[in-house]
């Protein structure tokens, strides 16, 4: 369901108590919390939540926005240097920045430009509740290489023709991906946007950063006839996107079950290398990579 709240207050709240607490209509909190809406209503569930701004601890739109220009300078571009990159109107990026006002998705689009991979985080953390920077308890979490290469040989008699790694990092999937195969890879801090991808592919397969799993999941389906997503297992069995999967025409047919790597944050979610395959209409078998 959500893209924008941590599993464990997704679980704890539903669409009628937080329409209710916010003064919002069921429908519009959906909304929001599958990365669409406006601003103004995601700033309402914030405060009924009792979050803030991942970058900022101001509490007024003006402080807000004032905090967003202040990391935009700091990477050394303007206000018409972001609107190009976000394909949208130079006051767009100005009524953001000055009365905090506009849609979630450019929001969101704006932080990834700025290598700010999460909105939200809870009371007095410095650490986002969504994660955010390269390192254990991250959004961008590394795959180990070993994990990844035991990953791959699993589905290898499977693979073939062409395949991507949308979201590269250090390699650890793509730098196991057989030599016969035709191989493909994006990573945004390389300048190659997976959502920019138009080639189709036969596989994809990646370990698809947290914050962007909406993203990426719904551009996989665009793309390729086979999708293996390593993820927390709850990721996958949202209503949301099990709809999206099946109106798309894709099955799960495997649930690898993954051991979670020691590297890795303890959320107590189970982890899967999960396989979507377009036009597979029986069950989806489990397996135990052990």
């Amino acid at each position: 369901m959500s893209d924008i709240l941590p599993a464990d207050l997704r679980e704890s709240h539903s669409f009628t108590s937080l329409a209710k607490a916010a003064e919002l209509a069921p429908m519009t909190v959906r909304t929001v919390l599958e990365g669409g809406g406006t601003i103004a209503s995601l700033d309402k569930l914030r405060r009924v939540l009792k979050l803030s701004w991942s970058w900022s601890s101001a509490e007024t739109p003006t402080g807000i926005g004032r905090d967003l220009a202040r990391r935009r300078k700091g990477k050394g571009m303007s206000q018409r240097d972001m609107a190009v990159r976000l394909g949208v109107t130079h006051q767009t990026i100005v009524t953001m920045e000055t009365t905090f006002r506009g849609r979630v998705e450019t929001l969101q689009r704006y932080l990834r430009v700025l290598g700010i991979h999460d909105l939200l985080r809870g009371p007095g953390q410095s650490r986002p509740l969504v994660p955010g920077a390269n390192e254990a308890a991250a959004d961008r979490v590394f795959t180990p290489r070993d994990l990844a290469g035991r990953i791959v040989r699993r589905f290898d008699r499977h693979l073939q023709g062409s395949i991507l790694d949308p979201a590269r990092g250090e390699g650890a999937f793509f730098d196991h991906f057989p030599a016969h195969l035709d191989r493909h890879w994006c990573e945004l801090d390389e300048g190659r946007d997976f959502l920019a991808w138009t080639r189709e592919v036969d596989w994809i397969m990646t370990n698809p950063p947290f914050s962007r799993l909406r993203d990426f999941l719904s551009h996989s389906l665009q793309v390729s006839r086979n999708v293996v997503f390593l993820m927390p297992l709850s990721h996958l069995t949202t209503s949301h996107r099990i709809a999206k999967i099946r109106s798309a025409g894709f099955g799960v047919r495997v649930i690898l079950l993954v051991p979670r790597p020691a590297s890795w944050p303890n959320s107590g979610f189970q982890f899967a290398a999960i396989w979507l395959q377009k036009g597979w209409s029986g069950p989806a078998r489990f397996e135990d990579l052990g």
